[in-house]
């Protein structure tokens, strides 16, 4: 791994625990663990992915539902900041799911 990519890797893992305590959601800091996991670790067992499938599916669902709550019932500046981070994030796990389905076959 070359300097960059440690580097950039690093400001991701800060970023990632700015939302952390910004959010403070701990199933989404669970997301947030488990792709920082892949990003170091992308070979994962097929036993291991199907497990990781269901978790981060779940997990991509409950966010989709506090995103329309932020949405929808939630106003202020905060709640449209949480709104965009759990829309992206939801989203993001959707795609990360669909890969480890691709992999996992």
């Amino acid at each position: 791994m070359s300097t960059d990519n440690v580097l950039e890797t690093i400001s991701e893992i800060t970023e990632f625990n700015d939302i952390k305590e910004f959010m403070n959601d701990p199933e989404l800091d669970s997301a947030l663990e488990a792709i920082i996991k892949i990003i170091a670790k992308p070979d994962i067992p097929p036993a291991a992915a199907s497990i990781l499938i269901i978790k981060l599916q779940a997990i991509s669902s409950k966010l989709a539902i506090l995103a329309r709550y932020y949405t929808t019932l939630e106003k202020g500046e905060a709640a449209s900041k949480k709104k965009n981070v759990y829309y992206t994030v939801s989203d993001s796990l959707d795609k990360l799911v669909a890969a480890l389905k691709y992999g996992a076959k």
